[in-house]
């Protein structure tokens, strides 16, 4: 298998980066669940990752996403912080 990430490949793994889930990429993607578990199976497996936080950080530690791509991706630096509900 290539290791080299395909367009849709990127632009799920945008997704990931950016927290959607598959139901979400699907949807805006305009493809099946199933289609965007295959994509997220052959990611973890190019970028030999176990999980897609793992590949989120891959991802943005490797620059593997265009800054287009990265739009809107906030940094631990940046992000806001939020308290989580007891």
């Amino acid at each position: 298998m290539s290791k080299t990430l395909t367009n849709r490949e990127c632009e799920v793994l945008t997704h990931i980066c950016r927290g959607l889930s598959n139901e979400e990429t699907a949807r805006e993607l305009n493809v099946t669940v199933k289609t965007v578990e295959y994509h997220v199976t052959n990611i973890l497996g190019k970028l030999g990752v176990r999980s897609r936080t793992e590949a989120a950080v891959a991802a943005l530690e490797q620059g593997l996403l265009g800054p287009a791509r990265l739009k809107g991706i906030t940094s631990r630096k940046t992000a806001k912080t939020r308290e989580i509900p007891r």
